[in-house]
């Protein structure tokens, strides 16, 4: 019963994932801002909705999702230490190694001129990234992964190249650097049992690169 158990939330977790490695053959293609954010919402909602059941059928807890309340101090300390590192590592990371890795973008990201638009997108649409990558690759991973494996360390390690390759169609250098940020959100996970702090982080990480509300030049240190 707990090997089947077991195996039931690694199929989960696989299925999960591969909404988000999948997710971007169907991005590619899409040209205009509209047909863009449809797909990759509906992605997100899909894999959301999967969490939803899952936990109402009492396949996994929400715990094993991350989702775990932690003291207000430990929360804003880890979400303060997570941001900070995530900017830097998005900003300045980032930047050295687009300089030194091939460029292997497939995808890209259209723009809007509608500001209303575009400030439902920097909302919703980062709070969906946020939210639904971290239950994934964090919350879950992390409680799937520790099934088979004793170190902490080996399921950090693990996680780190399957959190960049969901980055594959923006590039190497996006898939290695993905890959580093994911490195202490983990290690926060390993030690509180939440990724409420990661949610925070990520959400506020992915508004700095994606809005003008830091200037760019802040973080222009390699050209």
């Amino acid at each position: 019963m707990e090997h089947t158990a077991r195996s039931d939330k690694l199929l989960i977790l696989l299925v999960l994932s591969a909404l988000f490695l999948l997710n971007d053959f169907l991005l590619i293609p899409a040209k205009d801002f509209v047909s863009w954010v449809a797909i990759d919402y509906v992605t997100r909602i899909t894999a959301i909705a999967v969490i939803i059941v899952v936990i109402r059928r009492n396949v996994s807890s929400p715990s094993e999702f991350g989702l775990k309340w932690i003291g207000m101090r430990q929360l804003f300390i880890w979400s303060l230490v997570l941001t900070v590192t995530g900017i830097l590592i998005d900003q300045v990371v980032w930047r050295y190694f687009k300089t030194i890795l091939p460029d292997t973008q497939m995808m890209s990201f259209p723009q809007t001129r509608n500001k209303i638009l575009n400030a439902f997108d920097l909302s919703v649409g980062v709070a969906l990234v946020s939210i639904s990558e971290e239950l994934v690759f964090r919350g879950y991973f992390f409680s799937v992964a520790r099934n088979y494996l004793q170190s902490t360390t080996a399921i950090v390690l693990l996680s780190l190249p399957l959190f960049g390759l969901i980055h594959w169609s923006v590039g190497c250098h996006a898939t290695v650097t993905t890959a580093l940020w994911g490195v202490l959100p983990m290690v926060m996970v390993a030690r509180t049992g939440s990724i409420y702090p990661a949610i925070i982080a990520h959400f506020l990480t992915d508004v700095v690169s994606l809005s003008s509300i830091v200037p760019e030049r802040w973080f222009e240190f390699i050209k």
